[in-house]
């Protein structure tokens, strides 16, 4: 009797065990399947544009009829926005998507996978893959600018009837996640921390009369006020970035470097030139300076104390772009290229004038009058 009592003891624990291993079981399924659902869209999103068919593409790409026309980077690919459409091309060239956009004045900004694109003074703003919008959304007032973050995340900066500024926050479905009210600055220039949980915006505002520029720092998960304010000088602010090194700041009157947790400044330098041009980071700082004396333009180049570490007098500068601690400087039909001491070590004759240039997968995308020419580097 004891004998089959321990017999059905161990049968009961053994189908306990096996109920309580298909119940784990199928709560990780569903919980796969909930993270799955959540997050459809990122997870497919790779696979959509992997499966196109583009074609052969090939160079030069001939623009799309339109009145006006700016080129930007989407990772390994670039886009050109034109009064009517968004247009976005593969690497070697072949179209992905052409989208109308629906805007009077369109600007746009971009990361490796997003493009934003908004109404300059209206109130529309959308987002777009590679292949097609993402969502849409409409702002009570004014844009005046937009920024996308590193990952999914968009800011959008608008003008207020009560403010002097609104600066929203929204995510990749385009929910509004934050908003803040600037009493009495103007907002800049804002760039996103590296997981897209933070936001820093340089301000402008007023005191006795003097002007008072300052960074701040916003973190998501505290919507009452600035994590940290730094000011830094009198001077208006021209560009705001987020390097490994921290917060990358340029005014009218200097270069700034701050600590991305506390905000203190590490690092600065100041200016004695008329700011004309500003690169961004990639190994290499650079600001583009007016040159009185020549009436052309002068490029300095800063190490990581932004100390002025070398300096030229290029040819009249068309357009320039910083990639892998290298400068290319696009002048009048020919390209050069400069190492970090601003040394040339290129350059290319081209075959036509162009207006802009954008270094991607090692190659120099060039704008032109009716088309868009590539050549390797």
């Amino acid at each position: 009797m004891d004998e089959r009592n321990d017999i059905n003891k161990f049968r009961r624990k053994r189908k306990q065990k096996s109920i309580a291993v298909r119940g784990m079981v199928f709560l990780i399924v569903l919980i796969a399947a909930i993270l799955i659902a959540a997050n459809w869209r990122k997870l497919i999103e790779p696979f959509k544009d992997a499966a196109l068919n583009t074609g052969d593409g090939g160079f030069p790409v001939l623009l799309p009829g339109s009145t006006q026309y700016a080129m930007g980077e989407l990772g390994e690919n670039f886009y050109l926005l034109t009064d009517t459409y968004l247009y976005t091309y593969n690497a070697v060239g072949a179209e992905l998507s052409g989208i109308q956009h629906g805007f009077q004045n369109p600007a746009s900004d971009s990361n490796a996978r997003r493009v934003v694109v908004f109404d300059r003074n209206g109130s529309g703003f959308k987002v777009f893959s590679r292949t097609s919008e993402i969502f849409s959304n409409v702002t009570e007032d004014s844009i005046v600018f937009a920024k996308a973050g590193n990952l999914d995340r968009c800011a959008v900066v608008t003008t207020s009837s009560r403010y002097s500024n609104y600066l929203y926050i929204f995510n990749g479905e385009g929910k509004q996640i934050f908003r803040w009210a600037s009493p009495n600055e103007k907002i800049m220039q804002v760039c996103f921390g590296p997981n897209d949980d933070s936001v820093f915006a340089a301000v402008v505002g007023e005191r006795d009369g003097d002007l008072q520029t300052s960074v701040l720092r916003f973190d998501f998960t505290n919507s009452e006020s600035e994590s940290w304010r730094s000011f830094i000088g009198n001077d208006v602010s021209f560009s705001l970035e987020r390097c490994s090194d921290g917060i990358y700041a340029v005014t009218s009157g200097g270069a700034f470097l701050l600590d991305e947790q506390n905000g203190d400044i590490s690092a600065q330098s100041e200016f004695t030139r008329q700011v004309v041009g500003i690169s961004e980071t990639d190994g290499l700082r650079a600001v583009f300076f007016r040159d009185s004396a020549s009436n052309g333009e002068i490029a300095v180049a800063y190490s990581e104390t932004l100390d002025a570490a070398a300096a030229i007098t290029p040819d009249a500068v068309t357009a320039f772009d910083v990639c892998d601690g290298r400068l290319y400087i696009l002048s009048g039909s020919k390209l050069y290229t400069y190492n970090s001491m601003l040394e040339c070590t290129e350059t290319h004759v081209l075959e036509d004038e162009y207006s802009d240039i954008k270094i991607m997968n090692n190659c120099a995308y060039l704008l032109g009058y009716n088309s868009v020419q590539r050549i390797e580097l």
